[in-house]
């Protein structure tokens, strides 16, 4: 590459037209949708005529429209201040300037659309905003990547330099590591069941509640409501209990299989990259994804393991960068399915060191004496007072009593706060065990609350806010949560390392 080459502007690639004008006439589709059903059903002999001219004018007017698109949308970098430059607008001009050092994010996809094409959507994330300042919808992966490496290396520096420039198609030495298919498997076989479970089940609501709308369109209601005994008996004559049980065992495992699907789908040929300043992560079969982590951005290391997964030897590992939502799912790089040498060679690339935990915090019994008044004694003491209406499935009360108690056992038994010099870690969860993990020095804020009743006890909370979401943990020791908290405040005040 030239050391100018992003010295002049330049547009996008000329496949671009296409694609702009495919996603214009998409969206007109979708608001228009009910026009087309009303001339498809009508009864006309310009009918087909009709649909010819909604469909082929407005893809007419949107390629028009989506050339001015392209013709006036340029971008460049400003070689005096180093500055990214986009300019857009057909009537009203737009022109938006980004500075590298506010440069969060630099991220190269490749839908589905965009795969046909062959050609990559590059965005740029700055603080501040919830979705994607700015993106470059069509450009090729060599310019795609010269760019990003541009943006994202040396952005102390404001000016676009010969040694910048040589830099891009000279790039440091780089390790690279791929997620087999077989790890995926494990992954999808052993995670998320449960969710996939429970959506199988809403889907199955979803479609039976279509169903008797259905029926009642077509007056079949009153004769399912006069024969609803014959059905029920019918019902528990063909199906009994074990095989009520099969039937939901075989929805337990198309959910798994569904999820294995979806894994592969998300996350098919998965390459990971590292080289001396950040983590190139590569995935995806119908939409692909590029994304960056930089060790500086991550504000949170979240590991999901549960005991299968532990013992055939993977997890699924997070990192959260700058948020505006802690739900922001777009920034929750995720690598599943590496192993636990893996999880360690990319904890040491972001923190240097592996966290060693000396100390740490656990819950006062009372949360579980709550807890399992709040869901297992009351419902319990309920079902007793309406025994009439529950006598048949008491058993079922009971059951559910047995398993709440257990999974709150479990729930309190993994409840802990770890901390030493330089980390806090949560640990919770009841089968998937989840562990958040922040430095000192991307704390923003502390939060600690103790309530009245809570202060003989010696009993509060604290809440430890990042950019990339928080850490709570309730109910302890109040007197250490004050000598954690204190300590936290230091470490933040005394480093001297960014949080960013």
């Amino acid at each position: 590459m030239e050391n100018n080459a992003f010295s002049r502007p330049q547009r996008q690639s000329a496949k671009g037209i296409l694609l702009i004008t495919v996603v214009n006439f998409g969206k007109f589709l979708k608001a228009i949708w009910p026009l087309y059903l009303f001339v498809f059903f009508k009864q006309n002999e310009y009918q087909w005529l009709m649909m010819l001219a909604l469909t082929a004018l407005p893809f007419l007017f949107f390629a028009v429209i989506s050339y001015f698109q392209y013709r006036n949308f340029s971008y460049f970098i400003n070689t005096k201040t180093g500055e990214f430059v986009i300019r857009s607008g057909i009537i009203n001009k737009k022109t938006i300037s980004i500075e590298k050092i506010k440069i969060q994010e630099v991220n190269i996809n490749q839908p589905f659309i965009h795969k046909v094409l062959n050609i990559f959507k590059l965005e740029i994330d700055t603080p501040g905003s919830d979705t994607k300042e700015v993106r470059v919808n069509a450009i090729s992966y060599q310019n795609a990547l010269d760019l990003k490496n541009y943006l994202l290396e040396n952005r102390g520096s404001a000016v676009l330099t010969t040694d910048q420039t040589q830099l891009l198609s000279a790039p440091p030495p780089e390790n690279k590591v791929s997620i087999s298919i077989a790890s995926l498997l494990k992954y999808g076989l052993t995670a998320n069941y449960l969710k996939s479970f429970l959506a199988i089940i809403a889907f199955a609501f979803y479609m039976g509640k279509n169903a008797i709308e259905f029926l009642k369109e077509q007056s079949a209601e009153d004769f399912i409501v006069e024969n609803r005994k014959a059905f029920a008996v019918a019902l528990l004559e063909n199906f009994s209990v074990l095989g009520i049980a099969g039937f939901i065992c075989l929805i337990f495992l198309m959910g798994i299989v569904v999820n294995v699907i979806l894994n592969l789908v998300m996350y098919f040929n998965m390459r990971i990259t590292k080289n001396s300043s950040r983590l190139s992560l590569e995935y995806g079969l119908i939409n692909t994804k590029h994304v960056i982590i930089a060790p500086h951005k991550v504000q949170m290391v979240i590991e999901i393991q549960n005991f299968i997964q532990k013992k055939i030897n993977i997890l699924h590992l997070k990192f959260r960068q700058v948020s505006g939502e802690e739900d922001h799912k777009e920034l929750h790089n995720s690598i599943p399915g590496c192993s636990k040498t893996e999880r360690n060679d990319f904890l040491k690339f972001i923190w240097k060191i592996l966290p060693q935990y000396q100390y740490s915090l656990k819950p006062h019994p009372r949360t579980l004496i709550i807890s399992s008044l709040i869901f297992v004694g009351i419902p319990i003491i309920i079902s007793i007072f309406v025994h009439s209406i529950f006598k048949e499935y008491f058993w079922l009360i009971l059951l559910y009593g047995v398993l709440a108690e257990l999974m709150l056992i479990a729930s309190f038994r993994n409840s802990r706060l770890y901390y030493n010099e330089y980390f806090l870690c949560l640990k919770s969860g009841i089968w998937d065990i989840e562990k958040k993990t922040v430095e000192y020095q991307k704390i923003q804020s502390i939060k600690v609350s103790q309530y009245i009743w809570q202060r003989k006890n010696d009993l509060g909370s604290v809440h430890f806010f990042t950019a990339g979401g928080k850490i709570s943990f309730r109910s302890t020791r109040f007197s250490k949560i004050k000598k954690l908290v204190n300590y936290g405040l230091f470490k933040v005040e005394s480093d001297q390392n960014h949080w960013m």
